[in-house]
């Protein structure tokens, strides 16, 4: 959970990101699916899993770049999901191998945000499965002192965070649908944490590749079917049902804070579900 020392426990992650190790290891822990819970009073150790649109908005700028730095723009969908969350009572506790982008305010991120995520700016579901160097926005690189991040591979992340549940939208970068059936497979073997995969946010022009995410999308359902069939603790969130291309900033790609909000409720609406609404038989 948050730090009272943000800055401290920033420059902590990111050191531990950049040397830590990608080597694909299985993971040990026996960790309970969501569906395995009888109530929300557990803390849910929730991974938010993606690209830029996990990471948060590209709202806030500095010097005509993204900025990275707490900021009340930032958070992106973490931050109403968050919320939404608390207000009903469940506990939760972000993880992942990053915390900027984060909510807050002059640089400081507000002490009831957990900004951890997963959310890799460029990444395609290949780059997800194999971790590497993330694009990072230089203000946060200025502030750290460093001059990259990287982060190891997901079987690692996985390790390391050992979630309960993993939230993944993914394939907005290069709309690669057998890496992201790949990447699926690789966590429902690597972990018990039940997983929400959701479709990816309609997109238009100036984006390039705009009119390739209705294919896209139309493919994931086959791959969530075989992973319920094999057992797997797996949820499709239709998130492009609920976003429409007026919902997105003129680069025709990423959410404005109306489409965050719109996407946090449906996540929202997800989990309370399978809270409510466990497996059979467990």
């Amino acid at each position: 959970m948050n730090s009272p020392h943000p800055q401290m426990r920033s420059a902590l992650i990111f050191l531990l990101i950049l040397f830590a190790g990608s080597t694909p290891v299985r993971i040990a822990a026996e960790v309970p699916a969501l569906a395995e819970r009888p109530s929300s009073a557990k803390t849910l150790r929730i991974l938010p899993l993606g690209d830029s649109i996990t990471r948060g908005s590209y709202l806030a700028q500095k010097n005509g770049r993204a900025s990275g730095l707490p900021n009340p723009d930032a958070g992106g969908y973490r931050k109403p999901l968050q919320d939404l969350l608390r207000a009903d009572g469940i506990a939760l506790d972000f993880v992942g191998g990053l915390n900027y982008a984060a909510f807050g305010k002059d640089g400081v991120v507000d002490p009831l945000f957990d900004a951890d995520h997963h959310g890799l700016a460029g990444f395609s579901n290949t780059g997800i499965l194999k971790g590497g160097t993330v694009p990072t926005p230089q203000d946060v690189l200025d502030s750290l002192g460093l001059k990259q991040v990287s982060v190891p591979g997901i079987v690692e992340v996985l390790k390391t965070t050992t979630p309960d549940v993993i939230l993944l939208l993914s394939g907005a970068n290069g709309f690669n649908a057998p890496a992201r059936d790949d990447l699926i497979r690789i966590l429902g073997t690597h972990s018990q944490a039940h997983l929400f995969v959701a479709t990816i946010l309609p997109q238009k022009p100036p984006r390039s590749g705009w009119e390739k995410v209705d294919a896209y999308n139309a493919s994931l359902p086959a791959i969530v079917a075989e992973q319920q069939r094999e057992g797997h603790p797996i949820t499709l969130v239709d998130l492009n049902a609920a976003i429409t291309t007026d919902d997105l900033l003129p680069d025709g790609v990423h959410p404005t804070k109306t489409g965050m909000a719109k996407m946090a409720a449906v996540w929202f609406a997800a989990l309370k579900q399978a809270l409510q609404h466990p497996a059979p038989g467990k």
